[in-house]
């Protein structure tokens, strides 16, 4: 390996520790959703990367395209909202660049925190694991789905205005809405809140970002197993 290209990746390791490091320090004040970002990370993705892969190093190569992105949606050890946050940046710019419609989803489970209390860790991950199989069958090919908090996915629609992203949401609360888990000695049934905005003339992948939480957060407020479609006031 050259002298630049170590450093180039030496300089990437420092940046994507200190956006690790700023994210902690979000995490720690006032329970704030770990998406809830004050700086925007310097990065670019190759353009022939269509999704959010789990780290290739660390992965078997010779898995398939699909089965690594499903594991790192699936991942129940942690989530990589920083892979995620990276790769909303570069739809966004691309989307800009050519003037082309973007929308973004954040899916929460609801009242995980219940099933934790009535069924433990065991009952936690297999919700997580049925919800996640459950949002990877309702997207398509192009769209980039990845687990952003313990009880939370973020989905990016490329080249798909709000139209088409409401119904894109719609079709996920009904489908969860539908599931039942199979614990072997019970079945727990749940529902998701999902919040939503679409990309407009202008705006940065954080202002997508806070205008999608905002949405998640209102429905939620109300009580759950909604979609919530923001705007910029």
């Amino acid at each position: 390996m050259s002298e630049n290209r170590q450093k180039r990746l030496s300089e990437k390791e420092e940046r994507e520790r200190l956006f690790q490091r700023r994210l902690a320090e979000l995490r720690a004040r006032n329970n704030q959703f770990p998406w809830e970002l004050s700086e925007n990370a310097d990065f670019e993705l190759p353009a022939e990367q269509t999704k959010l892969f789990a780290d290739r190093s660390i992965e078997d190569p010779n898995l398939t395209d699909e089965e690594v992105e499903r594991r790192a949606l699936l991942d129940l050890n942690s989530y990589n909202f920083w892979s995620f946050y990276k790769r909303l940046n570069y739809e966004v710019r691309r989307a800009r660049r050519y003037n082309r419609p973007l929308s973004l989803l954040f899916v929460t489970i609801d009242r995980l925190d219940r099933v934790v209390e009535n069924h433990g860790l065991q009952g936690e991950n297999a919700v997580v694991l049925a919800c996640g199989k459950v949002l990877l069958s309702c997207i398509r090919d192009v769209d980039v789905a990845g687990r952003c908090r313990d009880d939370s996915f973020g989905v990016i629609l490329p080249e798909t205005p709000r139209s088409g992203a409401e119904i894109a949401a719609e079709r996920i609360r009904t489908r969860m809405e539908d599931l039942g888990v199979d614990l072997g000695h019970t079945a727990i049934f749940c529902t998701v809140t999902v919040g939503g905005a679409s990309l407009e003339s202008g705006e940065s992948a954080e202002q997508l970002i806070a205008l999608t939480v905002k949405g998640l957060k209102a429905g939620i407020a109300a009580g759950g197993n909604t979609v919530n479609f923001l705007t910029e006031s």
